[in-house]
């Protein structure tokens, strides 16, 4: 990566700009709809199972960056994130349609996972040019004040729509409460494919390389292999538990709407710190930042030991579980993505991110997917649910380790 870009000043500004447009979409898009998917399946019934199993789909519908890194060589960076958010639109349209009409029955359950899963996959597509396009608008510049200026913005979507959406849900939502949510998406992924199209970026490297050539190239450079590994190992441990928080904490007694509220209350988490670790990650490099997110996450695994049941008590403990989870998350992300675009080539942009992400689909999806026997099997024995999440954290240690082997390109994590 180089400190001069082929934009002007002007394009940078603009890019930047439709850049933290198209992702205030994505917040609302999530609240919308990623946010509550697992909440319409449990009011068609679902089990622990579902969940475990969208989970897992929702990873692996990462692998369509694969197939989107090389369109996007046909239909530019830009091209593909507007196809992927259009194609996109009438998927979560037909979702609106089957809430309203009341959908119930074991059937509908694996319907609504596959519409949900066929969603994702289109956005995926489009995704692929989501970290080049970052690349092309933060060139010469400093990525770290650029990603906590847009996380900023994107959290204080996060924590107002949460609390709107929770309080149309309710306690105990049916199926049908659930069709404006949906039909409100579909008008933010058109505005997000509108958004996007106004970003300009830089020319994508020429080759005459296949796809899996240039995937094997991205493989053989060491810092992406290791990097690879960590997040796959990473992803793993959190899909294998994140998913089940909802229905340990639904069980104990706390309402669906406040539960909703939990994902403001992450959000607030992040936006309290981004700025701070946006700090370190310039100044100090991004090891830090990772490392002191995962020792904390490890050490935090200690309060499921003290779930309360119900009450205000259940509803104090949930906020201040999900503001340090917050806060620890935003000092993660933004660490591993400085280490992550220091790592890709400027040659291999879309293939390299994709790589990425697909190993972080692999362990995503075995997490779901695994996560959901385990968390089934260990309570059929009289365990208690949260030794299940309790103990899957403290395994955090595991991409903690791993994470010394992760080394940035300068000692700064500058771009050189």
């Amino acid at each position: 990566m180089t400190s001069e870009s082929p934009l002007s000043v002007k394009d940078l500004r603009r890019g930047q700009t439709a850049l933290i447009r198209y992702v205030a979409a994505g917040a609302a898009n999530n609240a919308l709809v990623g946010s509550t998917g697992a909440l319409f399946l449990l009011s068609l019934g679902a089990s622990p199972f579902h969940l475990g199993l969208l989970a897992t789909f929702l990873h692996l519908d990462k692998v369509a960056r694969l197939g989107g890194a090389e369109l996007m060589r046909h239909t530019g960076k830009a091209g593909i994130m507007l196809w992927g958010r259009l194609l996109a639109t009438p998927v979560t349209a037909g979702l609106a349609v089957a809430a309203a009409l009341g959908i119930a029955g074991e059937g509908a359950i694996f319907a609504t996972i596959g519409v949900l899963a066929l969603r994702g996959t289109l956005q995926q597509l489009g995704n692929a040019a989501w970290w080049p396009l970052i690349r092309d608008v933060t060139a010469g510049g400093s990525l770290g004040e650029f990603l906590g200026r847009m996380r900023s913005y994107q959290r204080l979507l996060e924590l107002a729509l949460p609390v709107a959406v929770g309080s149309w849900l309710g306690e105990s939502p049916e199926p049908t409460r659930f069709w404006p949510l949906f039909a409100a998406a579909v008008v933010v992924l058109l505005c997000s494919a509108w958004w996007i199209r106004a970003v300009p970026e830089a020319p994508i490297a020429d080759t005459n390389a296949s796809l899996w050539r240039r995937i094997r190239l991205v493989l053989e450079t060491p810092a992406i292999r290791r990097f690879c590994l960590y997040m796959g190992v990473r992803v793993f441990l959190y899909s294998a538990s994140f998913p089940f928080w909802v229905i340990v904490l639904t069980d104990r007694g706390l309402p669906v709407s406040q539960f909703v509220w939990m994902t403001s209350l992450l959000a607030l988490g992040q936006l309290a710190t981004l700025w701070l670790w946006g700090q370190l990650v310039d100044r100090r490099g991004p090891r830090l930042a990772m490392r002191l997110p995962l020792v904390s996450i490890i050490l935090l695994a200690a309060m499921w030991l003290w779930l309360p049941d119900g009450s205000w008590e259940l509803l104090v403990w949930a906020s201040v579980l999900h503001l340090l989870w917050g806060a620890l998350d935003a000092g993660l992300q933004m660490g591993q993505s400085r280490i992550m675009v220091d790592a890709v080539s400027d040659q291999l942009q879309g293939e390299g991110f994709a790589v990425v992400i697909y190993a972080s689909a692999i362990g995503g999806a075995m997490g779901g997917l695994l996560g959901g026997l385990g968390f089934e099997h260990f309570t059929a024995l009289g365990y208690d649910h949260a030794d299940y999440l309790g103990i899957l954290q403290v395994l955090t240690v595991v991409p903690l380790a791993l994470s010394l082997r992760l080394t940035p390109r300068s000692p700064l994590g500058n771009c050189p």
